[in-house]
């Protein structure tokens, strides 16, 4: 596939290196010559130096030969120009990264999807909602849902202290709930596992898992005990990010607000209705003293700042809080501070507007793809079609390839366990996990 990358920052960066790993062919049109020169000497990219809203700069660009456009330059105006034209073009997919959340909540009027981009994405959006699937389970290093919420992906360290450590999945003292979900990988040492019964976890594994939201639950809950869910969150930056977490928030969680600027603050309070809005700094031990902390006390640092959010959370720590959240930008510091264990969750905008987009591109048969940031692989939502190839077999009978594992299955909206026994039916939703270098196996596979 010929994909047009609008934007050689962060986000272009990450999608063209994700993209070409997939082997399609990228071209990368930005302003900035120097960044993308830097872009061009690290991936197998073209590029075109201009601007993305302009007719000529997408004509030297070809765009009536892209499949696609992703347009994720820092110009909400251009990105949805871009997509206009490049759907004039005939471009068969277009999408979009906006700012402002009033491309978002749109009117009949002004619906961008009938002009012509397909997808609309608000980066801090998107960002706000991980923070509130990671708060939801706590114990879990990432964490999301599918199947509308019926089924939840979740990945778990496993520490010294975890019971996890030094035995296999079949000695689990719950036996009834392993049925319930599925052990889809385990990364060991930069490398990828499938798990067995019998395989033996060890310390410093990352370990993912598939299955109801109760099931995952209960398990964290044994894995993690260390983490309960929180009784509050306290919050520090009352910027876009700290006000729609909130917002989304206070109805169901204790809330509080930390914010310096006292005309921001104002304007948070007038738009939140439980959250407590304080004005003060977060590394004040005071501050936090006054906000009420706790061991189930979540604090999540969203002040636009990375070395900033970083100390905001070490002090939060200092002063009792159970649990830590921060939002870095800059993706180079996300692994230092993970291998660190500054802080509990880390989550970078860019990594979040990433996972929407791939999610995205999946074709009709295999509707989704969920990008699982910390292990090489994805999750593939597949439909089985109703023909003799797949429909009438056992999973146990179905010869995937290598690194690929089917997770679980949806039939007529209910979950049913992934069993090597279970044989599937025409309509059936089969969640896949795979390997990067499987997945255009498995497309080819379940497509006609």
């Amino acid at each position: 596939m010929r994909i047009l990358i609008l934007g050689a920052g962060n986000a272009g960066r990450l999608l063209a290196l994700r993209l070409c790993d997939e082997k399609h062919s990228v071209v990368m049109v930005d302003t900035d010559q120097q960044a993308l020169a830097e872009a061009e000497a690290k991936l197998d990219i073209l590029t075109v130096c201009g601007s993305g809203s302009s007719p000529r700069v997408l004509g030297e660009a070809q765009v009536d030969k892209c499949h696609l456009i992703i347009a994720v330059t820092n110009c909400d105006e251009t990105n949805i120009l871009a997509c206009l034209y490049a759907h004039a073009a005939g471009v068969g997919r277009t999408v979009a990264r906006v700012a402002s959340p009033e491309y978002i909540h749109r009117d009949n009027a002004y619906d961008l999807g009938a002009m012509g981009v397909d997808l609309v994405i608000n980066q801090k959006q998107e960002c706000v909602r991980e923070i509130f699937q990671s708060l939801k389970m706590p114990g879990a290093a990432e964490a999301f849902d599918l199947f509308a919420g019926k089924v939840i992906v979740a990945g778990f360290h496993v520490g010294k202290a975890s019971p996890l450590a030094d035995t296999t999945l079949s000695s689990y003292v719950q036996p009834e709930l392993i049925r319930l979900f599925r052990m889809i990988a385990i990364w060991r040492a930069g490398k990828l596992i499938v798990p067995h019964g019998d395989t033996q976890f060890e310390v410093g594994d990352m370990v993912y898992l598939v299955g109801p939201r109760s099931a995952i639950a209960t398990f964290s809950g044994w894995i993690c005990p260390r983490f309960q869910p929180a009784q509050k969150v306290i919050i520090a930056g009352g910027g876009d990010l700290g006000l729609m977490l909130a917002q989304m928030l206070e109805d169901s969680v204790e809330c509080v607000l930390l914010e310096q600027d006292e005309a921001r603050a104002r304007v948070c309070s007038a738009q939140l209705d439980k959250t407590l809005v304080l004005r003060g700094d977060a590394l004040a031990e005071n501050t936090l003293g006054e906000a009420g902390v706790t061991d189930r006390t979540a604090f999540i640092a969203l002040t636009g700042d990375d070395e900033n959010n970083i100390m905001n959370c070490l002090m939060a720590r200092k002063q009792g809080v159970g649990f830590t959240v921060t939002q870095i930008v800059r993706t180079d510091y996300i692994p230092v501070v993970e291998s660190l264990g500054l802080v509990d969750r880390v989550l970078s905008p860019y990594i979040s507007t990433m996972h929407v987009i791939l999610h995205y591109l999946r074709s009709q048969k295999v509707q989704a793809a969920s990008l699982l940031h910390k292990l090489p692989g994805e999750l593939l939502d597949v439909v089985i079609p109703d023909d003799r190839k797949f429909s009438g077999k056992m999973i146990k009978d179905i010869k995937m390839p290598r690194a690929t594992i089917i997770a679980t299955v949806l039939r007529n909206q209910e979950v049913v366990p992934a069993a090597g026994d279970l044989e599937l039916i025409p309509n059936d939703r089969v969640l896949i996990f795979a390997h990067h270098d499987a997945v255009k196996h498995i497309r080819s596979m379940f497509m006609k």
